[in-house]
């Protein structure tokens, strides 16, 4: 049997085996089957320093995990496997952001999926997000699905639909990127989407979920067609909107309405005093969204530059 050429870049699954760790698993072999990417696994074993001062109890025990965890890893790459897609996989030791992030800064990884636990208040300030961490400082795309997405984890990738994408635009550099990565998207998976963007209350705006006033309605929908327009982004947006209100609430309550299959959404990658004091829209949207999140940098590496053999055509060999 004649098989396709092993494509080079990979999509870095991150997983700690929880419900959101498992429910990203279809919606990333998605994306590989759709963007001709193969997969690499990652769980991440947190373990504190000083391992060769452990007694032999406690190192019996971490080997039991390694066990259990490179058996768990197995199955998922069964599962691509069967799905027709190349997989491997990799168990490491250490911190799990600063982990992920190393292994993702090869320049062979297009993008990042991982669950994310969606933590909040004082539960989010005290334990952090592996996931918010990774989508701050990663040098490409992120996929992110929260616990409270429903999908069953065995489901067939290709029956997986994700064809409605909201894509919210603050003008940035960043959410013209997110745009034009959505552009890309909805050819690949035979998706339309939504381009919102959240007019922050002033003025004549009303601190109200309603549109905007007629004038600023038109000056706003002329702004929205230009970088329609620069994305070569008319075929597959079908709507634009312009909402007064916060853009966490806009977006989130905007995808609801829509039924997004999938939100796409620039980010800044702040860090530090910057970042606690003008907050992420990005990290609420991984924290929050009842979809997938897919956020893009401005200057990140693009995961659509495709050198990386020709398109399958028929079942791939298993690598992992």
């Amino acid at each position: 049997m004649r098989t396709a050429a092993h494509p080079k870049r990979a999509i870095l699954v991150a997983t700690d085996f929880s419900k959101p760790g498992k429910l990203v698993v279809p919606y990333a072999f998605k994306l590989a089957l759709a963007l001709n990417l193969r997969l690499t696994i990652l769980h991440v074993m947190k373990v504190p320093p000083g391992i060769e001062h452990w007694s032999p109890g406690a190192r019996r025990s971490l080997q039991s995990l390694k066990t259990k965890a490179l058996l768990d890893l197995g199955r998922i790459v069964r599962f691509a496997n069967e799905n027709g897609l190349m997989a491997d996989h990799k168990l490491l030791m250490g911190i799990p952001q600063d982990t992920i992030l190393e292994v993702a800064h090869s320049p062979d990884v297009a993008l990042i999926a991982m669950g994310t636990h969606g933590k909040t208040g004082l539960d989010q300030l005290r334990l952090g997000s592996v996931a918010e961490s990774t989508v701050r400082q990663a040098p490409c795309p992120v996929l992110t699905i929260g616990a409270s997405v429903t999908s069953h984890t065995s489901i067939n990738p290709r029956r997986l639909s994700i064809s409605r994408l909201l894509v919210a635009t603050d003008f940035s550099a960043a959410s013209k990127a997110a745009l034009r990565t959505a552009v890309v998207l909805a050819k690949r998976l035979n998706a339309r989407g939504v381009l919102v963007h959240a007019a922050e209350p002033s003025g004549s705006l009303q601190a109200d979920p309603l549109r905007v006033d007629e004038l600023s309605r038109r000056r706003y929908a002329g702004r929205l067609q230009k970088i329609i327009s620069a994305s070569r982004a008319d075929e597959v947006i079908t709507d634009k909107s312009v909402i007064t209100g916060s853009p966490v609430e806009v977006i989130l309550d905007q995808a609801k309405h829509e039924k997004a299959d999938l939100i796409v959404v620039g980010t800044h990658g702040r860090r530090g005093m910057k970042r606690l004091m003008l907050g992420s829209v990005a990290e609420a949207m991984v924290r929050r969204a009842v979809c997938p999140v897919f956020t893009v940098k401005a200057h990140g590496r693009n995961p659509f530059d495709v050198t990386n053999g020709s398109r399958r055509s028929s079942t791939h060999c298993s690598t992992g």
